[in-house]
């Protein structure tokens, strides 16, 4: 860049964290009429459309961006959150078109593979690859809590809730799996000796870091990190983390070797009404049916103790339904 773009980038950016969008959309169109190339420009735009939900364009600019840097995993990001927002403002047929030729243009980008996948439902993957999982997460971290508190988010709430109900005794070692930023941790602090946490993002894991409730956070995926622990848990702890498994069986089993005879497994996911086992939204998160859920608990050695019907959040106004669930290791 020539330093007097560098400066109009800088400005525009400026004007963008300070909430002018009108200003910052000015300065960044200035720039790429100097320069119809610049990548950030591009992209930046594409934000911007984005935040004022005018997804169409958002699009264009994301696609525009890749042809600079087809490597960029936060254009690649924010080209699925875009076309999410295409089918929900109606232009499905569109944004399946655009899907399916970003995948084909993008194979080997697992970012790419699994929103793409997530908007056209042409094949469903069993679960969400760690790429997708800890870039989403890195790059929501620092506005996580205040985005979930917009959502009326209560699963952290409701979970912690349903394990008290099902707890004799407050010296446990428990496990929050996925733990994110540490919202569950205030409503499991109370109930145990020992608390771990477990999440494949770093950026998400830094911030659960300084709530200072937990006394062991790990970087780890959680299937894998569930088989390789020596110490058993008294009750493992799942809020909004089995929405990214569409195969429920693997995980199910490994938090069953991770917890002792007759530890609690207590987590939330979200359902719906089909036939099929498991189905991904265009969203990138995955739902079940509650028939699957109770035969893969069965399975893995749990007997269910208790599952609910609840609203977790909301989306677009509208409520997520799902379930809360207890089950306890058979021993």
């Amino acid at each position: 860049m020539t330093s007097s773009i560098e400066k109009l980038y800088e400005e525009a950016d400026r004007l963008y964290y300070d909430d002018k969008l009108d200003e910052a959309a000015a300065l960044y169109q200035k720039i790429l009429d100097q320069d119809p190339e610049h990548q950030a420009a591009l992209h930046s735009l594409g934000i911007i459309h984005y935040d004022r939900d005018d997804y169409g364009p958002a699009v264009e600019y994301m696609l525009k961006a890749l042809e600079q840097d087809p490597e960029d995993i936060y254009v690649h990001s924010n080209l699925g959150k875009s076309l999410y927002g295409m089918v929900h403002m109606g232009e499905k047929k569109k944004a399946k078109k655009i899907a399916r030729q970003w995948m084909e243009s993008f194979p080997e980008n697992r970012i790419a593979l699994h929103m793409a996948a997530a908007v056209t439902g042409d094949e469903v993957p069993d679960r969400a690859n760690d790429d997708y999982v800890a870039q989403t997460f890195d790059e929501f971290a620092d506005t996580f809590d205040s985005k979930l508190e917009e959502l009326s988010y209560r699963a952290p709430e409701l979970l912690g809730e349903a394990v008290t109900r099902h707890v004799s005794e407050k010296d446990l070692r428990i496990l929050d799996a996925g733990c994110g930023t540490g919202l569950c941790a205030p409503h499991l602090r109370s109930l145990a000796r020992k608390l771990e946490g477990i999440d494949l993002s770093e950026e998400m894991l830094a911030l659960a870091r300084k709530r200072k409730l937990y006394d062991r956070l790990s970087r780890a995926e959680l299937t894998e990190a569930l088989q390789t622990r020596t110490k058993r848990y008294d009750v493992g702890v799942a809020a909004d983390v089995l929405c990214y498994f569409g195969d429920l069986s693997a995980v199910f089993g490994a938090m069953a070797a991770a917890l002792k005879a007759n530890g609690l497994f207590a987590f939330t996911l979200e359902t719906h009404g089909k036939s099929k086992d498991y189905d991904l939204g265009i969203s990138g998160r995955y739902t079940h049916s509650t028939k699957y859920v109770r035969q893969v608990l069965a399975q893995s050695g749990f007997e269910l103790i208790e599952a609910e019907d609840a609203q977790l959040r909301t989306e677009y106004a509208l409520p997520v339904m799902g379930l809360v669930v207890v089950a306890r290791k058979q021993a």
